[in-house]
């Protein structure tokens, strides 16, 4: 995995040093030091409270369960197998020692352009705002080309509880859904966010943007989906070369 250099953002680049912490004591002792100074965790965000699952639907999360994964710095591998979950409300990698450890014990991980984490398969990347962390959000890197990259940012919307109003009505819990943000991400640092709308994103394909769409057509593809939105990316990231 390599991340390219971003305008006024230094990701990550280069290939993966060595293994730095191999052990749970390694461990305990970087992930100590990468704590934010706040280190409260907003599990508790429109009146809802997130560990209480049955008051809503959907999940305020990447996943509603912490997931093994590691924690890089520059080009180096600082925390493996540690426990990891996106707060996407919040917009915060909350981490923990292990699975097993408490959810009580989760700290939030400092937001730095060059910590970045492998959640899973899942690499998550910290992109300032320019050049300031306050502004600066994680994106989900899902493709890196030659030229073009494709970034998601996870976003959700949030439904609050409806009461019921009169005998025959039910409850309504509240809702998180998805509503994630594409962007084309170019090598100079230029972020080209993706409309909702799929005509409205063939136009940000400019002057390849007839070539991508016979593409589309001729495979059968639907660019409001995610996977087949990535094709169209390594298709439009492989043209001229």
């Amino acid at each position: 995995m390599k991340l390219k250099n971003i305008v006024l953002v230094v990701l990550i680049t280069g290939t993966l040093l060595p293994v730095v912490a191999q052990d749970g004591i390694q461990n305990r002792r970087f992930i100590n030091e990468v704590y934010q100074i706040d280190e409260y965790i907003k599990r508790l965000d429109q009146g809802v409270n997130y560990a209480d699952t049955d008051s809503y639907t959907g999940t305020p999360y990447n996943h509603p369960s912490y997931l093994p994964g590691n924690v890089y710095k520059n080009n180096g591998l600082l925390a493996t197998d540690v426990a990891l979950r996106y707060n996407a409300m919040a917009d915060e990698i909350e981490i923990k020692e292990s699975l097993t450890t408490s959810d009580d014990d989760a700290k939030v991980l400092t937001k730095s352009p060059d910590i970045y984490v492998k959640i899973n398969t899942d690499i998550y990347v910290f992109v300032p705002y320019k050049g300031g962390i306050e502004g600066g959000g994680y994106f989900h890197v899902l493709y890196e080309g030659e030229k073009y990259d494709l970034f998601k940012k996870p976003s959700k919307k949030f439904t609050p509880e409806k009461k019921a109003t009169t005998s025959i009505t039910r409850d309504t819990p509240a809702k998180f859904s998805d509503r994630p943000v594409y962007y084309i991400v170019t090598k100079e640092g230029k972020f080209y966010e993706l409309p909702a709308s799929k005509s409205k994103k063939l136009k940000v394909f400019a002057e390849n943007r007839n070539a991508v769409k016979d593409y589309v057509s001729s495979n059968g593809l639907d660019l409001n989906n995610e996977n087949d939105l990535i094709r169209v990316i390594k298709y439009y990231d492989g043209i001229g070369k």
